[in-house]
């Protein structure tokens, strides 16, 4: 991270255990489904911009209550790394509110599994500002990723979704996509930094400053009854054990180690849609799907180095 050189604590460094890392990240990414069909749970109810503040104004609250009842000083010091704790509130804020507006439009299984391009996205982004080297098999699972996201795109409009509302719904969840790969690199470096409370006591505090006053004016204007917040009041802890969860598999595992795991997310969605909604994919966004998890699953095979042999 450009600008901050604070070498990891061994406090915070975990054994590298992959097995388990999967197992905590498969916990998280359950805790996180509900939260991200809130849009489509509250139906209307609330503004997308609500229900993102409600989500950090529970998780401030119940992190800030954990610390107290730990002892742990969180704010009786400022954090070395704030100004990454800020940038990844600002990645949370927009890579959330993306993902409950996408999922509000399209089916929610078609959303989640647009938002695991986040992988090339990312890789996409190293090679244009970091200069990074892009080879053949990028190439190959980008292009395997655009096609899978055509094939959702085809599968909402022919599910009824309007043109241009499938559109909007794309949209937004690509751009979840490139906030939730930024905030992914973010994650694995503050991980292995600083303790859990600390970390997300400073990224649901300051998320839900940066989103207070203009949640309060659309309370005041809409008229929005404190029943209807209370109702969601569950989003802030749940959330708080899903990232608790994940930031215990970054710990034990790097971003691309995590990665292929994480496209389990798309099962997750379809169950939880096929429950509580009775979605049912159709065969078009169940192969748009499969490519986007094949592209990722190819960016995440490490590379084998080759051995090099020294001439005398």
């Amino acid at each position: 991270m450009s600008g901050v050189s604070m070498p990891p604590n061994s406090i915070y460094v975990r054994r590298e255990n992959t097995a388990f890392a999967f197992v905590l990240a498969f916990a998280g990414m359950a805790a996180f489904t509900p939260v991200f069909a809130a849009g489509k749970i509250s139906d209307g109810l609330l503004p997308v911009a609500v229900l993102v503040w409600l989500r950090f104004l529970g998780g401030a609250v119940t992190i800030v209550s954990v610390g107290v009842a730990k002892r742990v000083p969180v704010f009786s010091r400022l954090s070395p790394l704030w100004k990454l704790h800020l940038l990844r509130a600002f990645c949370g804020v927009g890579g959330l509110a993306c993902s409950i507006y996408a999922a509000t439009i399209l089916p929610l299984a078609d959303a989640t599994a647009i938002g695991l391009t986040k992988g090339i996205i990312a890789i996409a982004l190293a090679g244009l500002i970091l200069k990074e080297m892009v080879t053949g098999r990028h190439w190959v699972a980008g292009l395997l990723c655009a096609i899978g996201a055509y094939c959702v795109v085809r599968a909402a409009s022919e599910t009824g979704t309007q043109g241009s509302l499938a559109f909007d719904g794309v949209a937004a969840a690509l751009l979840a996509a490139v906030f939730m790969a930024c905030e992914a690199l973010i994650m694995r470096y503050i991980a292995q930094r600083e303790d859990t409370v600390t970390i997300l006591a400073y990224v649901n505090v300051f998320a839900t400053l940066l989103l207070a006053g203009p949640v309060m004016w659309l309370i005041s204007t809409q008229g929005i009854s404190l029943q209807s917040l209370l109702a969601f009041a569950w989003l802030g802890p749940l959330a708080i054990v899903g990232q608790s969860l994940n930031i215990s598999a970054y710990r034990r595992a790097g971003a691309a180690t995590l990665a292929p795991i994480y496209y389990g997310s798309v099962i997750l969605a379809a169950v939880f849609a096929y429950i509580v909604w009775g979605e049912i994919p159709t065969p078009l966004a169940v192969v748009g799907a499969c490519l986007i998890i094949l592209g990722g699953v190819i960016l995440s095979i490490p590379l084998q180095k080759r051995e090099t042999t020294k001439v005398n």
